[in-house]
């Protein structure tokens, strides 16, 4: 058996794989900059290979557990962060460069309208708009209850329509 054969069984590995794209695009949702985005994620996967045994709920919903309480702790550590870089879905494949062009706009506008949503509202748009997580999952991340999810989806909804409709004022 060849090293390499060993890693693609190693179970860390298939979750590292199948996950890291949700936590990656949380934090990146969160913090509009790559470089932190992808530290935030490392360190997510980091804490999930130092505890022994992955708990017996979504591994999905926990590892975004675990990248939101290093989001939260980043930002208190930094309370001034810094946007810019908009390239949130640069690595979709797409096959014309005139059908990338409006994709990748369509991304940044989408992501820009998200970032104006108050934090809260921000956070539960990630979690359950972009990593389809249900009300339930991303209560149990944000620590809040289910109702409250609801109606912070409702609201952000509401004003991401409003900023549709009027513009990116």
């Amino acid at each position: 058996m060849k090293w390499g054969d060993a890693l693609e069984d190693d179970v860390f590995v298939k979750v590292y794989n199948a996950f890291f794209p949700y936590v990656y695009r949380y934090v990146y949702g969160l913090t509009n900059n790559h470089q932190t985005a992808e530290d935030l994620a490392q360190e997510a996967f980091v804490k999930a290979l130092s505890t022994p045994l992955f708990p017996n709920e979504n591994i999905k919903s926990w590892l975004l557990t675990v990248a939101h309480n290093l989001y939260v702790d980043y930002v208190r550590k930094n309370r001034r962060l810094e946007f810019r870089e908009n390239s949130l879905l640069s690595e979709i494949g797409v096959q014309d460069f005139t059908s990338s062009l409006i994709l990748n706009e369509t991304m940044t506008s989408a992501l820009e309208c998200i970032q104006k949503l108050p934090e809260n509202q921000c956070q539960a748009v990630l979690l359950c708009l972009v990593n389809d997580l249900s009300y339930e999952e991303a209560a149990e991340v944000l620590s809040i209850s289910v109702s409250a999810v609801t109606n912070l989806i409702y609201r952000a909804r509401k004003t991401l329509r409003a900023l549709r409709r009027y513009g990116h004022e």
